[in-house]
């Protein structure tokens, strides 16, 4: 089983435990961080829609973009209960985004980038489907030791530093980078019994002119 497998598995209760994993109060801090007033905007590794639901409510567009057709389809059915008409799902891989260039007032990619294995062209894709000037929202874990999270949640990353976030933001032509290391933690116990918390980061930038 690899990632995309493993998400389409567990897209039916994801919900239930994602919630176990952060709290609510996340999206709030992290639709702080930018206006999206009537924006196009994307979230990158949406899953079942906790960060597109919230930013439906002000975007004018909502692009949301996932490798696993089971979390779209979960996320279709919440579009279609909330009769909602600004959610556009669409299945894509996180490090060759299909959207066009320059196309985006706003990214956001939350607790996704870890899964991802060149996470650094991911970044790069971020820039790339950017307008100058717009913004881009990572919310992630900090490093952590839970090695258990590589075999059961086939996470590619245990977390990032700062700086490794910075570097690869500077590299992919972001400016004004600010990263905020917040009272929230990620919790989570392995099969076997070993539990894992670790702090969670929210990164924003500006794309360069």
């Amino acid at each position: 089983m690899n990632s995309t497998e493993y998400f389409n598995d567990i897209a039916p209760k994801w919900n239930v435990i994602r919630s176990e994993y952060f709290e609510e109060r996340l999206k709030y801090k992290v639709l702080s961080k930018v206006n999206i007033k009537d924006k196009i905007v994307a979230d990158l590794g949406c899953g079942t829609g906790f960060i597109s639901m919230a930013l439906a409510g002000e975007a004018g567009i909502v692009f949301s973009i996932d490798n696993s057709i089971n979390m779209l389809k979960e996320l279709k059915k919440l579009i279609t209960s909330k009769d909602l008409n600004n959610i556009y799902p669409i299945k894509s891989s996180l490090d060759n985004i299909v959207l066009f260039d320059e196309s985006l007032d706003a990214v956001f990619i939350n607790m996704a980038l870890h899964h991802i294995h060149d996470a650094e062209k991911a970044i790069n894709e971020m820039s790339r489907i950017l307008k100058k000037g717009g913004s881009v929202i990572i919310s992630d874990v900090m490093e952590h030791n839970g090695e258990w999270a590589r075999e059961e949640m086939f996470d590619e990353w245990l977390g990032f530093s700062n700086a490794q976030i910075t570097k690869w933001l500077q590299k992919s032509n972001f400016k004004n980078i600010n990263i905020e290391n917040t009272d929230l933690s990620c919790k989570g116990y392995s099969s076997k019994g070993e539990y894992t918390e670790t702090g969670i980061f929210i990164a924003s930038a500006i794309k360069a002119s």
